[in-house]
Formats: structure tokens, C-alpha cells, sequence
């Protein structure tokens, strides 16, 4: 039955491959039309008001009115983050085709048991977006310099698609200041054998790593999220459209798509990273949480290979876009894990 259910994984994601190449499709007949509008006579063109250029100017969206925006300097660059709540600390860690926003619709009630902490990446919305340090070590000891200045020594941590490499490299790396870890429908770069099989399949890790694809995207991120979103997702339109407009936002500002194409170019050297943290188990409790149409399939047998106490959830019914395809089973899983003594 595992057997069949990983071979159903991958089966699912080869169709997904080939929707991506109609997307890959679509985004070089944006590339097209644009070059064409480019060689349009002056007297000919008319006046470009884009929706990218509105979205980009758009006010970022606010957290729960118990929580509030806030900024620090970390390895030399500004990390975003929104803090609210109270008790102990709960870093939530989001990943690609969303920001920090994606959690929000579980912020109210867990900060009723928490003091939580959702950042923005480097590379996304109002982080900075440097050239380089967008390995998930170097991503992870942001966050960890974040959490120092914030005055806190041991955290809870959750992390979801790209936040789950970030949550895992934070765990390996200071596995004495983490209670206890949450990792949510992604996989880890260079572990084996899951690793090789879904990047094979996965047609989207080699655009997104390759150095051009941020520039091919950029102005176009509305047509391009919007596209992508349903490929890996399950359930229809799951975003409401608060969260779509904060999402391309947040990856339409100057720099975005650039650099959160960047996580992508560093799988190698997380990989690299991964083989020698393996070598070390984590020992904290670990939620491997994932979708029934996704990562369900594989993510808690891919969590034993790098750690020793491991339980699971399947969120029914959802694919990779857990918090907004099952927001109530997410929360209740998440607080039963959080929770429990």
C-alpha cells in the first residue's frame, strides 16, 4: 500500500509536469508579446498601466489586530516579520508562491497559545533581497538572529514547501534552542530516495532555479502565480482574494521574483548541506505533515531518514496549499502537536 501510494505521488506529479510545460508555455508568449509591444513604432504605442505596477504599489496586507508589523537587522540584511500573541514562541516559516500572509487565517487562535512569529524570507514582500544567501542554512540562521534579538532561547517551529527546508536546517543547526518542529508537504533537498524522484518530475525546480526565470516572470507575476497555484494545489480557488492580491504583491515588488527564484538555484548546496545535517538525527518531536494529494505519500518515511521521533498528519482532502485547502484540520493538528506535553 505505501508502495502503491509513492508511485501514486509521482504518477500525479508527471501529469502536474506537463501542465507546467503549458505554463512554460504561456510565460514565453508573454515574453513574446512583450518584445513585440517593444518594437511597436513610438507613435503607435499607448500608454502601459500594468497590474503588476498596481499590485506592486498596493499597501501590504495587515496580520490580526493583535498583531503587529515589525523589522530587524539580521547577517546584514532587514527581515519582515508580524509578532503577536502570547506564550511561548511559535516560528511559522513560509515557502514559495506565498509570504508571511499565508498563515494568517490561523494567527488568531494560535496566538491564544502562543507568541507567534511569521517572517518573511529573505528574497520576498519587505524582506531585503541580497544577492546571494539563499541556501537554507544561511536562511535558517536569519531566522535564528531573528529569534535572538526577539530575547528568546528555545522555540517551537513549523515551516511549509521552502519554510519546511528553512524549519529543518534551523533544527539541525540549533537543535538545542527547538522544542519541537512541525515540516509541512515539501521534501528535502539531497535526501535519498525521495529527493531524486520528485526533482526528476518536478519540471518547476529547474525553472525556478535557472539564473533567467526571475526576469522572464517579472511583470508578469499575476499570470504566472495565478497558473502555477492550481498545479500543485487540489482543492479549486482556495485563496480568497485578500490572499491572492497579497501574494502577487508581495512577489511583485522590485527584486521579488528574482530573488525567491533564488531558494530554487541553491537545491544543490542544501543538498550538499542535508547529506552531512542526516548524519545527525534530529531528536525533538517532528510533525511531518502533509497533503492527502501531495506529500502524505511519503513525508513522514522521508522524515525518519534525519529524525528519531516522528509522527504524522494527512490533511484529507488537500493538496500542497495545506493551510487554505483544510484550514481546520491544519489548526487542530497543529495545536494537538504544539500542545501536547
Amino acid at each position: 500500500m505505501k508502495t502503491y501510494s509513492l508511485n501514486t505521488a509521482f504518477l500525479n506529479f508527471k501529469s502536474k509536469t506537463t501542465q507546467l510545460f503549458v505554463l512554460g508555455l504561456l510565460i514565453l508568449t508573454f515574453i513574446s508579446c512583450n518584445k513585440k509591444t517593444e518594437e511597436t513604432p513610438a507613435a503607435e504605442a499607448k500608454p502601459a498601466t500594468t497590474e503588476t505596477a498596481e499590485t506592486a504599489a498596493a499597501v501590504p496586507a495587515n496580520p490580526p489586530a493583535n498583531f503587529k508589523h515589525a523589522t530587524a537587522t539580521v547577517n546584514g540584511i532587514k527581515i519582515h516579520y508580524v509578532i503577536g500573541g502570547q506564550g511561548d514562541p511559535l516560528v511559522l516559516v513560509h515557502g514559495f508562491g506565498q509570504n508571511w500572509y499565508m498563515w494568517n487565517r490561523l494567527l488568531p487562535e494560535l496566538s491564544k497559545h502562543f507568541t507567534v512569529i511569521a517572517p518573511d524570507l529573505r528574497g520576498v514582500g519587505e524582506s531585503d533581497k541580497p544577492e546571494s544567501g539563499y541556501d537554507k542554512k544561511t536562511m535558517a540562521s536569519d531566522i535564528h538572529e531573528l529569534v535572538n534579538q526577539l530575547g528568546y532561547k528555545k522555540i517551537n517551529l513549523a515551516g511549509h514547501d521552502i519554510g519546511l527546508m528553512v524549519a529543518y536546517a534551523y533544527a539541525a543547526q540549533y537543535g538545542d534552542s527547538v522544542n519541537k518542529v512541525a515540516l509541512m508537504d515539501a521534501l528535502l533537498p539531497g535526501v535519498e530516495p525521495v529527493w531524486s524522484n520528485v526533482k526528476a518530475s518536478a519540471w518547476w525546480f529547474g525553472f525556478f532555479g535557472w539564473p533567467a526565470s526571475g526576469d522572464i516572470v517579472k511583470g508578469k507575476e499575476k499570470e504566472f502565480l495565478t497558473n502555477f497555484w492550481p498545479v500543485v494545489g487540489h482543492v479549486k480557488d482556495p485563496f480568497t482574494p485578500e490572499e491572492t492580491t497579497e501574494f502577487i504583491r508581495a512577489y511583485a515588488v522590485e527584486g521579488g521574483t528574482t530573488a525567491a527564484f533564488k531558494w530554487f538555484g541553491a537545491f544543490d548546496q542544501d543538498g550538499k548541506d542535508n547529506v552531512i545535517f542526516m548524519k545527525k538525527k534530529l531528536k525533538m518531536p517532528l510533525l511531518a505533515m502533509g497533503g492527502e494529494y501531495f506529500a502524505a505519500a511519503f513525508l513522514k518515511d522521508h522524515s525518519k531518514l534525519v529524525a528519531e521521533n516522528v509522527s504524522e498528519s494527512k490533511i484529507a482532502g488537500s493538496g500542497h496549499w495545506l493551510v487554505q485547502e483544510n484550514t481546520a484540520q491544519v489548526q487542530k493538528d497543529l495545536l494537538a502537536f504544539f500542545l501536547a506535553k
